[in-house]
């Protein structure tokens, strides 16, 4: 026998737990009612445990919370990854811009979790963040902007994908999202082609 709970299919009798899932139990609760209700309370719960047995796996909420970034930011670095396989140009900005939103759509808590500072892991959370960074420069760099531009653009790119999930996250955007998406993504393909040309070469 079983139970679903969170979306998680839990035996009715104990079950042997691993850190493995342990946070995939609380990525499950993040996922059907958001990242703050991730609690040790909550996870034991889901496990058929009582909380201080997950100090077994974790070293408290913090650890737990610290695993999910670095989880989640790997998973978001990969479907961006993936998003740009055999692209290059405006398609792979395009397709880049695609999958980002798509992901936090998806998975607004995952997200919200990948910004959380990790810094007792803060190389761990470097290397798995370079996932996405990477992509993008190399992305970008086929466009034709110069290379002492391209952080320059990266920044630009991310701060406007990153603004824009915070606005329709919180409702902001207005009745139809994906068009005004569409609208952004043409505006900074076009500012992105911008730095292709030469100072005074506007043609």
């Amino acid at each position: 026998m079983s139970r679903r709970y969170y979306g998680v299919t839990v035996p009715s009798t104990t079950r042997r737990h691993s850190r493995t899932s342990i946070v995939e139990i609380a990525l499950a609760i993040a996922d059907t009612r958001g990242l703050a209700a991730v609690s040790l309370a909550n996870v034991a719960d889901v496990a058929g445990c009582k909380p201080p047995s997950l100090y077994n796996h974790v070293d408290g909420l913090d650890d737990l919370l610290d695993e999910i970034s670095l989880v989640t930011t790997a998973d978001f670095a990969g479907a961006l990854r993936d998003s740009v396989v055999a692209k290059v140009g405006e398609d792979a900005v395009r397709s880049y811009a695609h999958a980002w939103r798509a992901y936090i759509t998806e998975f607004p808590a995952r997200y919200q979790a990948t910004l959380r500072a990790v810094p007792h892991r803060n190389d761990e959370h470097r290397a798995v963040a370079a996932g996405m960074t990477i992509p993008a420069g190399a992305v970008l760099s086929t466009l034709g902007i110069p290379d002492e531009r391209l952080a320059d653009a990266g920044r630009a790119l991310r701060s406007a994908l990153h603004g824009f999930a915070h606005l329709e996250l919180s409702q902001l955007i207005g009745p139809d999202p994906a068009a005004t998406f569409e609208s952004v993504v043409d505006m900074l393909v076009a500012g992105l082609l911008s730095l292709t040309s030469e100072p005074g070469d506007h043609s």
